[in-house]
């Protein structure tokens, strides 16, 4: 791509910016003296924007104005489908890169509930269903979550995990909890070594989402020996998405 395509791409998008920064009508010299841009290429984008009917144009005030069209480009990503669009597309493509049991779970209460599943490509997969439910203080996806709560609310959901009985204070301490939970921090992942299932090994990570939306994880799940072996590809597949997400989450008000 030429230089001066590539200039007048960004120059479109200074546009945008210029007009969700004013919330108004904008003629063409207010274009000009806001973004100092020469007055022949202003015009020759705005006239080309009107013509794709994604800036209006009144001959009256000779102001322009996003359209609906403009703002529907967007509109997919928002709150309330983030999960059924740039999530679902991510867990895809970490699929295919992977091969994997791709899992996606959240908080509820004590529990990672898992909210959604992409089936392994793998004859031995690890497998299990939509709503199944596991400790956040004893998974791989439940430590990853956990890496971004304080140690003050770690130790509470501990001991309402003991006090509700669902764990043994003897078979996993609270400072082998937050030792584990440290790590997490550190290293940015978790990898856990058959915490729900015997043999099965699951590279828990955080994924972005917009303010105000339900946290999430997903873990890339399957026998240990095949996570171990390949967990630098897992790794940089996910991350790749998280990049991704970052931006669409950035993006949503």
């Amino acid at each position: 791509m030429s230089n001066e395509l590539t200039k007048s791409a960004r120059r479109v998008f200074d546009i945008l910016e210029l007009f969700r920064e004013r919330q108004c009508p904008l003629r063409l010299k207010d274009i000009v003296d806001s973004l100092e841009m020469p007055t022949s290429s202003a015009a020759a984008l705005l006239k080309t924007m009107a013509q794709m009917n994604y800036l209006s144009f009144e001959s009256t005030s000779r102001a322009y104005l996003p359209t609906l069209r403009l703002s529907q480009l967007g509109s997919w990503v928002t709150a309330a489908n983030y999960e059924s669009g740039p999530i679902q597309e991510a867990v895809r493509r970490i699929g295919r890169k992977v091969g994997e049991t791709i899992l996606l779970g959240t908080v509820t209460d004590i529990y990672v509930e898992i909210v959604d599943i992409l089936r392994a490509k793998q004859p031995l997969q690890y497998y299990t269903t939509v709503g199944t439910k596991v400790l956040l203080v004893h998974s791989g996806v439940g430590w990853s979550l956990l890496g971004r709560e304080t140690d003050e609310d770690i130790a509470r959901i501990y001991r309402r995990t003991v006090r509700l009985k669902k764990v043994e204070r003897g078979a996993s301490s609270l400072n082998r909890l937050k030792a584990g939970i440290d790590k997490v921090r550190s290293d940015g992942y978790c990898l856990s070594r058959g915490m729900v299932t015997r043999g099965v090994g699951v590279v828990g990570m955080v994924v972005p989402t917009p303010p105000n939306h339900r946290r999430l994880a997903i873990g890339v799940a399957g026998p240990m020996e095949r996570i171990e072996k390949n967990l630098a590809r897992i790794l940089a597949a996910v991350r790749a998405e998280n990049v991704r997400l970052a931006h669409f989450a950035s993006s949503i008000d």
